[in-house]
């Protein structure tokens, strides 16, 4: 009986239309404001070929293309020339060969792997059996650790 009442309580409180009105969504319409109006009705509003007219003809402002005066100060291949000499003459263009040297993080990371390898190997036939196994699994992620470790986690030094 108690279920019964409590379900009328809450069928009073739920309203009778079950969706809210439908709203219509658009857009406003147009309205277009001329910002600048003309000072006096008998002159037309000023378009972008009156302006063009207005600004005259085309003209070119320097010379585009041919060579530089000699004397002229400015002239970028003469500075440029100026500069290559100086640094040939500084012996900026001079290389000298050196011999390549292996660095210490290869030796090390060379070192590690096959002494690590080799204790890992030499202690898994020893134990013999499936310890093998273990030994080869071992091997595997030892050697992917330390390549990932040396090359990708330690800097360089």
């Amino acid at each position: 009986m108690g279920g019964k009442s409590r379900d009328l309580r809450l069928a009073s409180l739920v309203p009778d239309e079950l969706d809210p009105p439908r709203k219509n969504y658009g857009f406003k319409e147009r309205e277009f404001q001329r910002e600048e109006k003309p000072k006096s009705d008998s002159q037309p509003p000023i378009s972008v070929q009156d302006l063009a007219k207005q600004s005259g003809p085309v003209t070119r402002s320097g010379p585009i293309g041919g060579a530089a005066k000699a004397s002229d100060p400015n002239d970028v291949y003469t500075a440029r020339d100026k500069i290559r000499i100086a640094e040939k003459a500084a012996g900026v263009d001079d290389l000298e060969i050196r011999k390549k040297k292996t660095a210490r993080r290869t030796r090390d990371y060379w070192l590690m792997l096959l002494g690590g390898n080799a204790v890992l190997i030499v202690g898994s036939v020893y134990m013999g059996g499936a310890a093998i196994v273990f030994g080869l699994a071992g091997v595997i992620i030892y050697s992917l650790g330390l390549t990932w470790v040396v090359w990708q986690i330690m800097d360089r030094y």
